[in-house]
């Protein structure tokens, strides 16, 4: 299998995580992935957004029990007072800059990054309507900090997901980008889903060495998106699974303790069709570890 090189229609080349965009609630969950983004590698420029959704409009029937104006005086109150208390990071070299926005929260994050150009969208889990749907949205990449991270952990170990399209050589493209940048441990991924049939054949005999040539096409594969200066570096790691998709991710993640899952994503779905609606947050809750969906 040819893979052909494709540009990327949103960036040409990654510059790390230089610019980010911190969407926040003011939640426990909201406050972990800051401080989880605080400390990603070359940090310049940090946006916090919060986005105050148009309440009295949708509940109209309250405005006749009270001043709304006098409400949403207080309202305004409270959301500047939260934003003094959103973490920050002790370094001079640090920009910080808060933005509220009006309207629906996923379209408001969406529009920000975009304007702004960042290099990438950092939240939690925990509002999954908005979170699903500013991955599906957004051009810009989306890491996603589990709810349990605890505290940061330096990139040294990354899996990349790969399904061997063309497509995904852009994912891959982005990882090894990455690579270059923090010095880090690169995995590379590819899970062999046996379908039912499959595996019946398998069992009775029927496909003789089926597996293995299975095995051995998915190693070819992962050679051909390895770039040519990284083919012999022992610290880029060719990895084939056999089973569930999203189990599969889980398991190496954890057998190689990695500290950043990368997957790819299109506009009208994640490319390995495992990760469609809400599997994203399954699997991201099988990981407990962040992950960083990238737009192809």
């Amino acid at each position: 299998m040819h893979i052909v090189e494709q540009p990327h229609k949103y960036w040409k080349t990654m510059s790390g995580f230089s610019k980010i965009l911190l969407p926040t609630d003011f939640s426990k969950t909201a406050n972990n992935a800051i401080e989880h983004a605080l400390w990603l590698p070359g940090v310049q420029d940090v946006i916090v957004q919060h986005v105050v959704s148009t309440y009295f409009e949708k509940h109209p029937h309250w405005s006749t029990l009270f001043d709304i104006h006098e409400a949403q005086k207080y309202m305004d109150m409270y959301v500047d007072a939260e934003m003094m208390k959103v973490p920050k990071r002790p370094a001079d070299d640090l920009t910080y800059r808060s933005v509220i926005s009006r309207g629906k929260p996923a379209q408001q994050i969406v529009e920000l990054a975009e304007k702004e150009k960042v290099d990438a969208i950092v939240m939690g889990p925990h509002k999954g309507v908005v979170t699903a749907q500013v991955i599906n949205d957004a051009s810009r990449p989306v890491l996603i900090i589990p709810e349990r991270g605890g505290q940061f952990r330096p990139l040294r170990r990354v899996l990349v997901t790969t399904d061997c399209s063309p497509q995904s050589k852009i994912v891959v493209d982005y990882a090894f980008q990455l690579k270059q940048l923090i010095n880090c441990e690169l995995y590379l991924l590819y899970v062999i889903e046996f379908s039912n049939a499959l595996k019946f054949g398998i069992r009775q005999g029927g496909l003789t060495d089926a597996e293995s040539k299975m095995y051995d096409w998915a190693n070819v594969q992962l050679q051909n998106l390895t770039p040519a200066p990284f083919v012999q570096d022992k610290s880029v790691h060719r990895l084939v699974g056999e089973g569930p998709v999203s189990e599969q991710i889980a398991e190496c993640a954890a057998a190689n303790d990695v500290n950043l899952v990368i997957l790819g994503e299109q506009g009208d779905g994640v490319v390995e069709k495992h990760f469609l609606g809400t599997t994203a947050a399954s699997v991201l809750n099988k990981l407990g570890r962040p992950m960083l969906i990238v737009k192809i």
